[in-house]
């Protein structure tokens, strides 16, 4: 089991991408992630799915990251928790929403949060020194997710 997070690229919104096998159900949920409308069958998710990873050069999705297994993001808890001290929280998004469970999936963060979590990130990456090299590559893959939410406008899907 692990934690997996991307962000979607802006081609679908500034319709870049190519055309999609059922324009008319096409819409989007509001995580911002493209969905079809109506009561789809089988087969017409399979081709909206099949059109996602071939509807532009980014094959949908502009950052997709590995963030970790159960147990990093226990550890990552455990070392977050010590370093905000007291009277905390100074990392409410990473640790509600971010690293309370080593497998959610089909959360997301929403853009307008991601300025936020940015700030939290960088302020661990301020103690790059003190980081495990597994705590920084979690830090850089968040860093990276927020960085193109903020470009695109679009969530942090986990």
């Amino acid at each position: 089991m692990a934690l997996d997070a991307f962000v979607r690229c802006a081609c679908i919104k500034k319709g870049k991408a190519k055309p999609h096998p059922f324009p008319d159900r096409l819409t989007f949920h509001e995580s911002g992630e493209p969905i079809l409308s109506g009561d789809p069958s089988e087969d017409e998710w399979e081709a909206h799915d099949q059109w996602l990873g071939e509807c532009c050069e980014h094959e949908g999705c502009l950052v997709s990251v590995f963030l970790g297994n159960i147990t990093r993001v226990k550890n990552l808890r455990s070392f977050l928790r010590a370093l905000q001290g007291k009277p905390g929280p100074r990392f409410p998004i990473l640790l509600e929403d971010v690293l309370y469970d080593g497998t959610h999936t089909g959360d997301w963060i929403p853009a307008k949060e991601s300025p936020r979590l940015l700030k939290e990130v960088e302020t661990v990456l301020h103690s790059r020194d003190i980081l495990a090299e597994s705590e920084k590559e979690f830090f850089d893959n968040m860093k990276k997710l927020c960085e193109a939410s903020i470009q695109t406008g679009n969530s942090i899907m986990f």
